[in-house]
């Protein structure tokens, strides 16, 4: 898939009020992960499985730890990867953050007026 776009992110938050827009916006901020700091831990220290629990991904991360990338291969298969998979991990972070906001919303005020 295509990286994570501003205009997409955009695109998500239709809807939010601007308070919300703002509480997505830092939480966003410190959670996502960036690619290319991603693709450069993956080729210094994929072998590792740093890669991988960065990503969350703790048992691929404990399997490349103690086979040292499957002998080299899923290293190889993730530095070619590795893009794509931070781009889904940023949009199901920012789903999820959306989907937490609007369901923590406060309910709209009723439009019908109080009885004289």
């Amino acid at each position: 898939m295509a990286e994570f776009t501003f205009y997409e992110q955009q695109q998500m938050m239709e809807g939010l009020t601007d308070q919300q827009t703002n509480m997505f916006l830092a939480q966003y901020a410190a959670e996502h992960k960036d690619r290319t700091t991603l693709l450069l831990v993956s080729i210094f220290l994929g072998k590792f499985g740093v890669d991988r629990f960065m990503m969350d991904d703790v048992p691929m991360g404990l399997l490349k730890l103690f086979t040292l990338g499957c002998c080299g291969v899923l290293w190889i298969i993730d530095i070619c990867t590795i893009t794509n998979r931070v781009d889904e991990f940023n949009r199901a972070l920012a789903q999820r953050i959306i989907a937490h906001l609007r369901q923590s919303a406060p309910p709209a005020p009723s439009a019908t007026l109080p009885p004289a």
